[in-house]
């Protein structure tokens, strides 16, 4: 895979995000996934495709940047910072976060299989 093509994915895992299209991200994320949020709050892909359905999380900015791409044949990962706007169980709240995601090509299809982030200190 290359860089641009990995990019590409977590653009459409972005917009899915903030559009609330489960059926897009149910394509994009991995059914082992393990999404562990800057709280260091864990779900499965069942669990962040309920929240967000059920309106628990509702993304209302998000921004990848600045990225760092990695890529093999069968792997990828992508490394930045994530700062959002979301409303979470309806309240509002900011999110500074540095991630790491990790992308398998399964089957000849790439899904995301692991998101880590970890909460920025305040600025």
């Amino acid at each position: 895979m290359s860089e641009a093509a990995l990019l590409a994915l977590e653009e459409q895992r972005r917009t899915a995000m903030l559009a609330g299209d489960i059926a897009a991200l149910e394509s994009l994320l991995a059914p082992d996934l393990r999404y562990t949020h800057s709280t260091g709050a864990s779900d499965t892909q069942g669990s962040l495709l309920a929240k967000l359905a059920g309106g628990q999380i509702a993304y209302r900015r998000l921004a990848f940047r600045p990225l760092a791409v990695q890529c093999t044949a069968d792997a990828g990962t992508v490394a930045g910072e994530m700062h959002a706007e979301v409303l979470r169980d309806g309240l509002p709240r900011s999110v500074a976060a540095c991630y790491l995601a990790v992308w398998l090509r399964r089957a000849g299809a790439w899904q995301l299989a692991a998101f880590q982030g970890t909460a920025l200190p305040p600025r």
